[in-house]
């Protein structure tokens, strides 16, 4: 497992394991994992997202185009898409069960320890504890040409 010091927490994170986990999983765009509009969309952004934004993902060895849960909150005043999308990864926090939201440019992730029953509907089968889970909030254009 790999370590990493957020807001204060250790984070422990089997980034190996979760790479692997992503692999076999639909893109939330796929039929086989959801396909509406929203999720295509979502599929689409939030790859062309900052590098830093994409690094936040990577090092949890998440794929942002798969696994998540994804929810087109709202379109706002300014033409983009609110979207808050959950992920997991296979790990742990340290001392706490959640941490404070973590601003990287212009999304916002919260990771908690998973602490429900498995089997969920929510959470692939192939994971098993310790789960953490990872929320990202975001404004993504309207137009990916932008």
């Amino acid at each position: 497992m790999e370590q990493f010091t957020l807001n204060g927490h250790i984070v422990k994170v089997d980034v190996k394991r979760t790479k692997e986990l992503y692999e076999k999983l639909p893109f939330v765009s796929d039929k086989a994992h959801c396909g509406c509009t929203d999720c295509i969309y979502y599929a689409k952004a939030i790859v062309h997202t900052s590098l830093a934004i994409q690094h936040f993902f990577e090092q949890f060895g998440i794929d942002p185009s798969k696994e998540a849960e994804v929810w087109k909150a709202c379109e706002n005043d300014d033409g983009t898409y609110y979207y808050i999308a959950d992920y997991h990864f296979m790990g742990e926090i340290q001392g706490a069960l959640q941490l404070d939201w973590i601003d990287v440019e212009k999304a916002s992730f919260g990771l908690t320890n998973y602490s429900g029953n498995l089997p969920s509907p929510m959470i692939p089968e192939t994971f098993t504890p310790p789960i953490v889970e990872f929320v990202v909030k975001i404004n993504l254009p309207s137009d990916l040409n932008n």
